[in-house]
C-alpha cells in the first residue's frame, strides 16, 4: 500500500508532503485551476512525488484533465459519476492509451460504480468514509468483497456515528488500524488517500500521518504479500 495525501496542487503544501516523507499526493482540481496547466504542472514537476488526480465536480474540464493527466504522469485519475453516457465515451477515448487507471468513486452507494466498470473497464475508487455512511458502520465480510474490487483507496479519521469527518487518518487510530487490516487481507496494493480538510493539510499534521501510517506498517503488514 502506498500512503497519500490529499490536497490542491499549491506548492507550500506540496512541499510540506514531500518534507514529511509521504511520496504520493492526490490533487484535487476544479476548472479554474485547469485553465493555467502550465502553471500547476510546474508546481507538480518540484517535487519527486507519484500523483493521482480527481476531477473537477462541478464542471467538463476533461480535456485539461487528460492533457494535464499526461503531462505530470499521473497514475489514477478519480471521477464522481457526474456525466451522461455519450460524456462518458469521450473521456474514455481521451485517455486512450495513457497508462493511467481511471476510476469511479463511491459517493453515495457502493453499487455506484459498478456500471462503469462493467461498460468502461473502469477501475472502482473505494471511500471509506462514503460506504461506511452508507452501511452505517463497519461490516467486515462484505467491506472485503468490495476492497478486492478496489483500485484506489479514499480513507479518513472518520468512523460511523463520530464527528472525524474528514479528517486525517492518524485522527482515529484503532479504527483505522482495523480498516488498513481489511485492506491488507483483501490484498489490496494500491494508494490509500488520506482526504483531510485544508485546515489539517499542515506538515506537523502529514508529518503524523507518515508516522502512524508507517508504524501500522511495521507492526501489521504482511511483508512477504502486497509490499509498499
Amino acid at each position: 500500500m502506498i500512503l497519500a495525501a490529499k490536497c490542491q496542487p499549491k506548492i507550500d503544501i506540496l512541499k510540506d508532503v514531500y518534507n514529511a516523507g509521504i511520496e504520493a499526493v492526490e490533487l484535487y482540481l476544479t476548472g479554474l485551476l485547469l485553465e493555467d496547466i502550465p502553471f500547476i504542472k510546474n508546481i507538480c514537476q518540484n517535487f519527486s512525488l507519484r500523483y493521482a488526480l480527481h476531477a473537477p465536480t462541478n464542471g467538463c474540464a476533461v480535456e485539461k484533465l487528460a492533457e494535464f493527466a499526461e503531462a505530470i504522469k499521473a497514475e489514477v485519475v478519480v471521477f464522481h459519476n457526474i456525466y451522461w453516457d455519450d460524456e462518458w465515451d469521450g473521456i474514455v477515448k481521451l485517455f486512450k492509451g495513457l497508462s493511467i487507471q481511471l476510476c469511479i468513486e463511491n459517493v453515495y452507494s457502493t453499487l455506484e460504480p459498478i456500471k462503469l466498470m462493467r461498460r468502461y473497464q473502469m477501475g472502482c475508487c473505494l471511500d471509506v468514509e462514503h460506504m461506511q455512511l452508507a452501511c452505517s458502520g463497519v461490516y467486515e465480510e462484505a467491506f472485503l468483497r468490495i476492497m478486492r474490487e478496489a483500485s484506489h483507496v479514499h480513507l479518513t479519521g472518520y468512523k460511523f456515528g463520530s464527528n472525524l469527518w474528514h479528517t486525517p487518518i492518524h485522527h482515529s487510530p484503532e479504527h483505522n488500524s482495523l480498516i488498513l487490516g481489511l485492506l491488507n487481507k483483501a490484498e489490496y496494493g494500491g494508494f490509500v488517500v488520506s482526504e483531510a480538510e485544508p485546515s489539517f493539510q499542515t506538515f506537523d499534521e502529514f508529518k503524523k500521518l507518515k508516522i502512524y501510517f508507517d508504524e501500522w506498517k511495521e507492526h501489521n503488514e504482511d511483508l512477504s504479500g502486497i509490499s509498499a
